[in-house]
């Protein structure tokens, strides 16, 4: 089903449910369902246009013989309540329908009598942030449930639905996969794994199922906790691959596959079987299998430092006002600023050496006191002030930098420039391939990058040993089997919360002394032809045999 206005469902968190994968979920619940009842409960908290709902029911009725069964919903768009209602009346007239148009985490909070009396649940919840949430909602959410971070809307969802199956009851969702691998999800993942117990898990990562931006998982679950490795998990992503083991016309026709499968439009993708490596105090939710342990096992072993020992990892400034402070051209200014310095964007990035030191430039209003940053007296500078006052209304409408106690005309998240004037790695954010490079320009560094503000105790030798690692072949194979994230067409985040995991092998090893000799010739050498490509070849092959 469609809908006209389907920008405003998105900007809502709406995202309505493809059939197959309603059908692929609903399959997925009732391999674990223990038959045996003649009536069944039905709640779906977000029931939209009932497609998930409809798929079940189906299976429902494919599987067995159901005397008497109940659907219960909530939607807020009474709208979309009329046209579902019509849906399930004319497609299952025997089934006892109500829909409720109330919001489904108000209703829950405030009717306990709810909890545990659901055979089935099934929902694809809006995918929405706090701040669209509601603060206090939020805040009265995260005490009932003991959890701390922030809170999505469909964190909410998962959590309350965690209540409401009877003993015997299976839950199924499809949420985006992000809580699986951020910090901010920790809390959700431990009470999770803490309270239910967890089924089967599919990351169908870059499949693109939805019209929106959405990279989604499939959770099933009951009641219970999770053990150690028990959970089913199936990992889906996009490989550029000419030589597919299976082909079909889309990812559902393979997922019971594994290896390199080919649709019916021409994408490839990846189709990983194993288990649920950890789900310890929070742990990353990544899929392991005999053979992931035995080469993670090696690579430990390998292991001397992370590069969490070499310097602080640090995200780029943060204007929340770019157009203002940041310019790839200053000389048309009528006002020149005279607190302009370079900045280095993802415009820069480059493995072990930078692309080109064609820097953009930053007005910042910031400067270094006893080792910390502070803001500038702009009076002080002219032209400065003549420049920010242009621009102050603009400015002065970000209102959480005036709650915060700062000055309008502050850069939002910045950091201390002394530490820029040292040599540091930069790295880029986001990317399909790493790019880390060494800088000594003494550049400011972009939000659109993080930094690696180096240790004054660690040697050169060090630094580019990390280099040699960090933009190597091995570190995208052990970025996507410690992390499992990636965002669309193989785009990687590259963050704090993952870098500082990246391994440094031992110093002394002469295959280490081999790639810091050949990651010197590189920024000796200062030149992107043919000659770089092939050192890098065999800079590859080195890193590749340091942790074989």
């Amino acid at each position: 089903m469609r809908y006209k206005n389907e920008s405003a469902l998105k900007a809502n968190g709406v995202v309505y449910t493809p059939t197959e994968l309603a059908e692929y979920l609903s399959c997925e619940m009732l391999n674990n369902w223990q038959w045996g009842k003649d009536s069944l409960r039905i709640l779906d908290p977000a029931i939209g246009d009932g497609e998930l709902v409809i798929a079940l029911l189906n299976q429902l009725y494919l599987r067995g013989e159901i005397l008497s069964i109940e659907v219960v919903g909530f939607e807020i768009d009474q709208k979309s309540i009329e046209r579902t209602m019509k849906r399930l009346v004319d497609n299952f007239p025997s089934v006892s329908v109500s829909l409720i148009n109330k919001d489904f985490i108000e209703y829950s909070m405030n009717n306990q009598e709810a909890i545990g009396i659901f055979d089935f649940i099934i929902a694809n919840p809006p995918y929405i942030r706090t701040q669209i949430l509601g603060a206090e909602k939020a805040q009265e959410l995260a005490l009932d449930f003991n959890i701390n971070g922030r809170l999505d809307l469909y964190y909410a969802f998962l959590l309350l639905a965690a209540r409401l199956a009877n003993e015997q009851g299976v839950t199924g969702f499809i949420t985006s996969n992000k809580f699986m691998s951020i910090r901010s999800g920790e809390s959700v993942r431990s009470y999770l794994t803490e309270n239910v117990r967890m089924l089967s898990i599919t990351d169908f990562g870059d499949t693109k199922l939805f019209n929106a931006a959405v990279l989604p998982c499939t959770l099933v679950f009951t009641k219970g906790f999770t053990e150690e490795k028990s959970v089913k998990y199936i990992s889906i992503y996009e490989v550029q691959d000419t030589s597919p083991n299976w082909s079909g016309k889309t990812v559902f026709d393979c997922i019971e596959k594994e290896g390199i499968i080919k649709i019916e439009d021409g994408r490839c993708f990846e189709i990983k079987r194993g288990v649920l490596a950890s789900c310890k105090n929070g742990a990353p939710w990544v899929l392991t299998s005999k053979d992931i342990s035995a080469w993670k096992n090696k690579v430990a072993r390998k292991t001397w430092r992370l590069f969490s020992d070499i310097g602080r990892i640090k995200v780029g400034v943060k204007t929340t006002a770019d157009k203002v402070f940041i310019k790839a051209d200053w000389s048309s200014e009528k006002y020149q600023p005279e607190l302009l310095y370079p900045l280095i964007t993802h415009r820069n990035a480059g493995q072990i050496i930078s692309r080109n030191d064609d820097f953009w430039g930053i007005l910042y209003p910031h400067t270094s006191m006893n080792g910390k940053h502070i803001a500038v007296d702009i009076s002080q500078y002219p032209n400065t002030q003549k420049y920010l006052e242009s621009h102050r209304e603009h400015l002065e409408s970000r209102k959480y930098v005036i709650e915060a106690g700062r000055n309008w005309y502050e850069i939002w998240v910045p950091q201390n420039p002394a530490a820029w004037e040292n040599r540091k790695i930069v790295f880029r954010d986001i990317a399909d391939k790493p790019q880390f490079w060494i800088d000594n320009s003494g550049a400011i560094v972009n939000g659109d990058c993080y930094w690696i503000d180096i240790f004054s105790t660690t040697s050169d030798e060090e630094v580019f040993l990390a280099l040699a690692i960090a933009n190597s072949y091995f570190i995208e194979e052990y970025y996507d089997t410690f992390f499992n994230t990636k965002l669309f067409a193989g785009k990687r985040r590259f963050m704090t919360q993952y870098v500082k995991q990246f391994p440094i092998p031992y110093l002394e090893n002469p295959l280490s002394i081999r790639a810091i000799e050949l990651v010197k010739s590189i920024i000796d050498k200062q030149t992107k032809g043919q000659e770089i490509a092939t050192i890098k070849s065999e800079l590859d092959q080195v890193v590749e045999a340091i942790f074989s």
